[in-house]
């Protein structure tokens, strides 16, 4: 494969993007009902702050694999050469998987454009649930529907979303932790758990 993302204009340090891959195109339908263009080219590019210049850029490709998105290929290139110890710390196989599974459909639910955007280079996999960036705001619409389903299913509710949407539960939890704050779930009472949900009435009076 070879390299031909633009890094002109990347910032010093860790960064990531992503773009359209050559090649047959076809689409995954995720979890969030959101279709993901395939093939994509997730990049990881390293600029040293002192010089300027590019240490290295990984770009792997993910591509449609029976009804799921996989790892098809990676190609990794250094200047002057690789630092494997540098690699291995900040480098997971896994997390291009997990960008174009889990982050671009979240993107693409918020209306934002995954080309555009920039990508978290660590804290995977929770980082791929992009909401826990200070930057993005889930949106009022999107917490509704995360606090309709914590009402619907009950017990269990952070396993069944987490499956159904691809994150993890623990950001599941979060979701819900937002909705209540944003006041879309009632206040919880000590030794019970209020599953109710605040009718948009309910709410204007608690602002």
């Amino acid at each position: 494969m070879k390299i031909k993302g633009n890094h002109g204009n990347r910032p010093p340090g860790h960064s990531s993007r992503t773009r359209r891959g050559d090649g047959p195109k076809s689409e995954w339908i995720a979890p969030n009902k959101q279709a993901v263009p395939l093939p994509l080219i997730v990049d990881n590019v390293y600029i040293d702050p002192t010089s300027g210049v590019r240490v290295w850029c990984i770009e792997a490709r993910v591509d449609l694999v029976g009804d799921s998105p996989e790892l098809i290929e990676i190609h990794i290139t250094g200047d002057p050469c690789l630092d494997p110890v540098r690699l291995q710390r900040f480098f997971r196989w896994a997390t291009p998987i997990e960008i174009v599974r889990v982050t671009v459909p979240i993107l693409l639910e918020q209306g934002i454009d995954p080309f555009q955007h920039e990508f978290a280079t660590d804290g995977y996999p929770d980082a791929a649930a992009i909401d826990r960036k200070p930057t993005t705001r889930l949106s009022d619409e999107f917490l509704q529907e995360v606090a309709r389903q914590y009402v619907e299913v009950g017990h269990g509710y952070a396993r069944a979303i987490a499956e159904q949407r691809g994150v993890s539960r623990r950001t599941v939890v979060n979701w819900v932790e937002k909705a209540r704050k944003r006041g879309f779930l009632g206040p919880t009472t000590p030794g019970r758990r209020n599953r109710g949900v605040v009718s948009a009435g309910q709410r204007k009076n608690v602002e």
